[in-house]
């Protein structure tokens, strides 16, 4: 049984006879609620989670989310990198990250997300830092902050064995 909320009710009908699925709201009036209910069904049936829409200065272009190497951001713009080119996202970063899939992406720092498929090396630094290279030869650097988060991830510790 699904959740509910007081002003709504939700009602799944299983119906071997409909071919296609069917949205039908019954309400009194049309209000918020009903609008914002219509809003979110038109937004999840556009969305295919597996695509990032970016730009190519005017062009709009869809990426796999399996082709992006990093998401960052550079003077209050998110840019998406491939191996083949650098977008430009109108999200804020908070927003991407919620888009791209957890088991592929993981954010670096307060303005870097990276595609863990994606990355050739770690360096990881007598220091404590880790240094990331991606496929397309770029380094970056994952934050201090991050760095024990990214570490259990990988299932790495900072540590060397002392010999």
């Amino acid at each position: 049984m699904e959740p509910s909320d007081s002003r709504l009710n939700v009602r799944v009908e299983i119906d071997p006879e409909c071919d296609t699925p069917q949205i039908i709201i019954k309400t009194d009036k049309r209000d918020e609620l009903v609008e914002a209910v219509v809003k979110a069904v038109r937004e999840c049936m556009r969305r295919d989670p597996s695509r990032v829409v970016v730009y190519d200065g005017d062009l709009l272009t869809l990426l796999d989310q399996k082709d992006i190497l990093r998401a960052y951001m550079e003077n209050r713009r998110l840019f998406v990198c491939t191996a083949t080119g650098r977008y430009e996202s109108r999200l804020a970063l908070k927003e991407l990250e919620e888009l791209l899939d957890e088991k592929l992406f993981v954010r670096i720092s307060r303005s870097e997300i990276v595609n863990l498929k994606k990355v050739s090396g770690f360096d990881l630094d007598i220091a404590g830092t880790i240094g990331i290279t991606l496929e397309d030869g770029s380094r970056t650097w994952v934050a201090r902050r991050c760095v024990k988060a990214i570490q259990e991830r990988l299932g790495v510790t900072g540590r060397r064995k002392e010999e």
